[in-house]
C-alpha cells in the first residue's frame, strides 16, 4: 500500500499541488484503504500537530519580520552595511550579504528576506554595473543566512518535531550563520575583483558617518542578542521571546514613525497568510508521519542507512545528500517536518548530537529554495527582478558550490555548531 502512496505523491508534486495538501490527501487516502486505522484518529493527529505552546513563536517571529520591513529599520541597516563595505571591492554586493546577516535576527525567514532585498538592493546593484543575474542570484543565496541566525523559523520547527531544545538550536546556529556569511563575503569580494565590478570608493556627499549608521542599525543588531541571552539565561521561553520581540519591534515602528496604518494592516494580513500556510503543512505532516510510523518507515530507513555505514560523520554526510536531492522537489519547511523525525532514530543510534544534526539539517533543507525545479526563493527573486531562470542558475552555481563546501566543513567539524550550544 505504501507504494500506492508514493506513486500518488510523485504524480501530484509535478502538478503544482501545495505540499501541505498533498500530504493531507495521501493521509486520507491511506486511512480509507487501510481498515485497521480509524478515521477519527487521523482527525486527532491533524489537530494535535498544531497544539504546542512553542509553536506560538512562529507567527510572532513572522510578525516581527513584517513589522521590520515597514518600520524603516531595513533602510538603516542597509546604510550601516554600505558604510562598512564602501572601501572594498564589490561594496554593494557585500552590502547585500551583510544586510541578509544583520536583518536575519529580525526576520528569520529566507523568503521574506529575499523578496525585500530583491526590491531594494538589486536595482541599486544594476545601476552600479552588476549583471542582473548575478545580483539576483546573490540576493537569493545570501537570504539562506536568515534561517541560520536566531530566531530562524526552521530551527523552531525542527526543535518542535524532534523534541530538541530550541534554545540550544538557536545558540548552535550562531557560529555557522556568521561563518556562512563570511564565506559569501569572501566569494563576493573575489568575484567582483576579478570582473572589475564596483571598485572601492571613498565617502560620498550625504553618506552617514560610521557612528551614526551604527546607531541606526543598533535595534536590529540588539534583537537576536536579547533573544539568545534571555533564552539561555532562563529569563523566558522561545515563545515568550517571540512576544518580547514583537513588542520591541512595535516600539521601533512607533519611534521611527515611518509606517502607515495601511502598511500595518498589510503586515498583519501577510503574517496570517504565512502562518496559515506553515500550520497547514505542520498539521498535514503530523498526520503523514503517523501513517509512515504505522508502516514502520523510520525503522526501515534506519536499517537501510545503517547498512551503508556506522560512521557518524559519514552518516551525517549521507543524510545531507538525501536532503539535498529531496530539497530540489520539496519546500524546506515541509522537508524539516517530514524527514527531520524520520532520520532521528539513525542519528540517535550512532550518537550524533541532535543539535549538530539539527543545524546541518536546517542548513541543507533551505538550499532547495534556490535550486530548480521548484525553488521558491529562486522564483520569488526572479519574478521580482525579471531574471530568466537559466541565467539565474548559471550565476548561482558558484555560490551553491560555496554553500555545499561550507556544509561539508560543518559536518566534519561539529564544534562549530555544538560549541556554544553546550556552554
Amino acid at each position: 500500500m505504501l507504494w500506492i502512496i508514493l506513486i500518488l505523491f510523485l504524480l501530484l508534486l509535478p502538478l503544482g499541488v501545495p505540499v501541505g495538501l498533498i500530504l493531507l490527501m495521501l493521509s486520507v487516502a491511506y486511512v480509507i484503504m487501510e481498515p485497521a486505522l480509524m478515521d477519527v484518529v487521523l482527525a486527532q493527529r491533524i489537530v494535535q500537530g498544531t497544539q504546542s505552546f512553542p509553536l506560538l513563536a512562529v507567527p510572532l517571529f513572522i510578525l516581527v519580520g513584517e513589522l521590520m520591513n515597514i518600520s524603516g529599520i531595513s533602510r538603516r541597516v542597509m546604510d550601516f552595511a554600505a558604510v562598512l563595505t564602501r572601501r572594498v571591492w564589490g561594496g554593494l554586493a557585500q552590502t547585500n550579504v551583510l544586510l541578509s546577516t544583520l536583518l536575519a535576527g529580525m526576520s528569520g525567514s529566507a523568503n521574506g528576506d529575499a523578496a525585500m532585498q530583491a526590491k531594494i538592493i538589486v536595482p541599486e546593484m544594476t545601476k552600479r554595473g552588476y549583471p542582473l543575474p548575478y545580483s539576483t542570484a546573490l540576493t537569493a543565496v545570501s537570504s539562506l543566512i536568515a534561517p541560520m541566525i536566531p530566531p530562524g523559523i526552521g530551527l523552531i520547527l525542527f526543535g518542535f518535531v524532534t523534541n530538541t531544545s530550541i534554545g540550544q538550536l538557536f545558540a548552535a546556529a550562531i557560529v555557522p550563520g556568521f561563518l556562512l556569511a563570511l564565506m559569501m563575503l569572501v566569494q563576493a569580494n573575489i568575484t567582483t575583483r576579478l570582473n572589475k565590478w564596483d571598485p572601492p570608493r571613498g565617502a560620498q556627499p550625504g553618506d552617514p558617518s560610521l557612528g551614526r549608521a551604527f546607531l541606526g542599525a543598533l535595534p536590529a543588531i540588539m534583537l537576536p542578542i536579547l533573544i539568545i541571552l534571555g533564552i539561555r539565561g532562563g529569563v523566558f521561553t522561545p515563545a515568550e521571546a517571540a512576544g518580547i520581540a514583537v513588542i520591541y519591534t512595535i516600539v521601533c515602528v512607533i519611534a521611527y514613525r515611518e509606517a502607515s496604518w495601511a502598511e500595518m494592516w498589510r503586515a498583519l494580513r501577510s503574517t496570517v497568510s504565512t502562518t496559515a500556510a506553515i500550520l497547514l503543512i505542520l498539521a498535514a505532516s503530523t498526520a503523514f508521519s503517523w501513517v509512515l510510523t504505522f508502516e514502520q518507515v523510520p525503522q526501515t530507513i534506519a536499517g537501510g542507512l545503517l547498512s551503508f555505514t556506522d560512521n557518524p560523520t559519514l552518516m551525517l554526510a549521507l543524510i545531507a545528500l538525501v536532503i539535498l536531492v529531496a530539497g530540489a522537489f520539496i519546500e524546506g519547511t515541509a522537508l524539516i517536518l517530514i524527514l527531520g523525525p524520520i532520520f532521528l532514530p539513525v542519528t540517535n543510534a550512532l550518537g550524533i548530537d541532535p543539535v549538530h544534526y539539527g543545524v546541518v539539517f536546517v542548513l541543507m533543507a533551505h538550499l532547495g529554495g534556490v535550486t530548480p525545479p521548484v525553488g521558491t526563493i529562486m522564483f520569488t527573486t526572479c519574478t521580482i527582478t525579471k531574471t530568466p531562470l537559466i541565467d539565474f542558475t548559471k550565476a548561482a552555481f558558484p555560490m551553491i558550490l560555496t554553500y555545499l563546501a561550507f556544509a561539508l566543513v560543518l559536518i566534519f567539524v561539529p564544534v562549530f555548531s555544538t560549541g556554544l550550544a553546550h556552554l
